[in-house]
């Protein structure tokens, strides 16, 4: 009997889109770093910007993730 497929990554792939989010938002309610303020446009801070890369790793992984199990199921 073969055991039921299961997908490889999706919970550090959830775990880092969290975060990631999870990040982006809080740094709204956050003050800027003294030394750098806001970048861009005005609002936007380093710990956004060094958020995005995380959340868009963490969809990368989710996706890859389940659309391996698409392609062994079939």
């Amino acid at each position: 009997m073969t055991e039921p497929w299961r997908p490889e990554g999706p919970a550090s792939g959830l775990f880092l889109f969290g975060y990631g989010v999870f990040r982006f938002c809080v740094e709204f309610l956050r003050a800027p770093d003294a030394q750098l303020g806001s970048l861009l446009w005005n609002w936007v801070t380093m710990g956004q910007i060094l958020s995005i890369p995380m959340v868009l790793i963490g969809a990368f992984l989710l996706i890859r993730s389940f659309h391996k199990g698409e392609e062994q199921t079939q």
